[in-house]
């Protein structure tokens, strides 16, 4: 096309003449021709002369109407042989010429995208995050930002490519910044472990949609919530071991498997009060705190009901119910009579799968009357 010889179609010298001298509708009408020269001659074009022919365009994009540049690109977008270098020059240009090219182009590469995505506005990262088919390269540019919508937008698209270290911090992530969780756990891409470990800060919906789309055991991973709380809490406290010697002998027979009810009611028995407290949290897997709570709660529903939770003999829990009242009531006798009778009714009332459930919901909420009163109440 650009030969040497004295008839050649267009030089060099010519065009850019023209790019000085032409009226603005002049210069529309130029850069319309080179665009069209440059499409239809793309294949024949040496190196150099498409560096011109695209430097051109460049300059003359400048004085050129955005109507005019926005049609331009919207036919490029659909061009599946469009030159890169044009398909690079309208992606940085103003969002509303680079939205379809950003959308729709496949002459753009990941060179191409990488580079608008750190350098251009926040609506070109949008478009590209909601591009077709982006790479791990260009998926990682855009969580890089930092822009919250940007990276909600990157993983509501499905078809984005997500390397397992970015999913990895984005699901890390979306413990403080909430607007992540839902498209997370919308992508098919996303492992079960992760969606696992999710489960532990999402909403109540978002936990209902983990436990239904993975098929997971809803009890199994309210018990794993409660113990990453549990190991959270020491991690940040610096008590890797306790310092209460009543604890630290429970939880050496529990590792070893020598922690049943029977040592509880022997520690009670023998006046143990912290030793006994300390095997029934562990046995039950309450805190020791809320155990404490439970185990002096005025009526001994509460204790009624922990008891139930482990299967234990109607008479060892009423046996237990006096003792706790007679360590509490510090000197003299207290006339249980009334409350055992009640207390009798009720734990014969209670069922057992239910009394686990309410177990479970104590160890999340430490509002645990309210569990309670559900439960009574039902009854």
């Amino acid at each position: 096309m650009f030969d040497s010889a004295p008839d050649s179609k267009l030089e060099m010298s010519r065009l850019f003449e023209l790019a000085r001298r032409k009226s603005r509708e002049g210069r529309a009408r130029l850069y319309e021709d080179v665009w069209s020269m440059f499409e239809s001659d793309s294949d024949t074009l040496k190196d150099r002369e498409r560096a011109i022919m695209t430097d051109i365009l460049r300059r003359l994009s400048h004085d050129v109407e955005m109507t005019v540049r926005r049609r331009l690109a919207e036919r490029l977008a659909v061009n599946d042989s469009a030159p890169p270098e044009l398909a690079a020059m309208l992606a940085n240009d103003q969002i509303e010429v680079a939205y379809p090219i950003l959308m729709d182009s496949k002459a753009l590469r990941d060179a191409d995208l990488v580079e608008v995505v750190r350098h251009r506005t926040r609506q070109h990262q949008l478009a590209t995050a909601m591009r077709k088919g982006i790479s791990e390269e260009v998926s990682d540019a855009l969580a890089a930002t930092g822009h919250e919508d940007v990276v909600v937008a990157l993983l509501g698209n499905s078809s984005a490519a997500l390397s397992s270290a970015l999913m990895e911090h984005l699901v890390a992530e979306s413990e403080r910044i909430d607007s992540y969780q839902k498209p997370l756990l919308r992508r098919p891409d996303l492992p079960k472990h992760l969606a696992k470990r999710m489960y532990a800060w999402v909403s109540a919906a978002l936990r209902h949609y983990i436990v239904e789309h993975y098929r997971l055991d809803s009890s199994e991973l309210d018990d794993n919530v409660v113990s990453a709380m549990n190991d959270a809490v020491r991690e940040t406290t610096g008590e890797t071991e306790s310092n209460d010697p009543s604890e630290r002998l429970v939880d050496k027979l529990a590792a070893s498997g020598q922690l049943n009810i029977g040592f509880a009611m022997k520690a009670l028995r023998q006046g143990e009060i912290p030793l006994f407290e300390f095997a029934l949290a562990k046995l039950t897997g309450l805190r020791p705190e809320l155990m404490r709570r439970l185990i002096y709660e005025p009526g001994g529903e509460a204790l009624a009901m922990a008891c139930k939770s482990l299967e234990i003999d109607r008479q060892i829990f009423l046996t237990m119910f006096d003792l706790t009242r007679l360590a509490a009531a510090d000197g003299g006798a207290p006339d249980l009579r009334q409350e055992r009778q009640k207390l009798q009714y009720f734990y014969n009332s209670l069922d057992p799968e239910e009394a686990v459930q309410v177990l479970r919901r104590w160890r999340q909420d430490p509002d645990f009357l309210s569990a309670l009163n559900q439960i009574t109440t039902d009854t």
